[in-house]
C-alpha cells in the first residue's frame, strides 16, 4: 500500500510505503524539509493502518477493495464534536429518566 503525503509546511508531495511505516522502517518525515508528526500521532495512525489491514483482510474473502481517503473529506468530520453528540444524547437520556420518575409518583397516587 503507498501513502501519498503533501507537506502542510513547504507543499512538496511525497510517497511512503504502508508496510514499511507498519514495520518502523520508514519514518513520516518530509524528505524535503523534514517536517515530522508527532511520535504520538504516528504510532496512532500506525495502529490504524494496522487494524485497516486486519479488517480489509477479512473484507477480502467477499469484496475487492480500493480506496481513497483526501483529508478535504475529513474536514466535515472534524467540524462535528463528538463530544457534543455524547452530552446531548446523555442530556436526552437523562430528559427520559425524569419523565419516568415523574411518572411513578402517579401511578402511586392511583393505587
Amino acid at each position: 500500500m503507498t501513502i501519498d503525503f503533501t507537506c502542510q509546511k513547504c507543499e512538496s508531495s511525497f510517497e511512503l510505503d504502508g508496510q514499511s511505516l507498519v514495520e518502523g522502517t520508514e519514518k513520516l518525515i518530509c524528505p524535503h524539509c523534514e517536517a515530522k508528526a508527532s511520535s504520538t500521532v504516528t504510532e496512532d495512525f500506525v495502529a490504524a493502518i494496522t487494524e485497516l489491514q486486519a479488517q480489509v483482510a477479512l473484507l477480502a474473502k467477499k469484496f475487492a477493495v480500493n480506496m481513497s481517503i483526501e483529508t478535504d473529506d475529513l474536514e466535515e468530520v472534524d467540524d462535528a464534536d463528538p463530544e457534543e453528540e455524547d452530552s446531548q444524547d446523555e442530556l436526552d437520556f437523562e430528559d427520559d429518566d425524569t419523565d419516568e420518575d415523574e411518572d411513578e409518583p402517579e401511578d402511586e397516587e392511583s393505587e
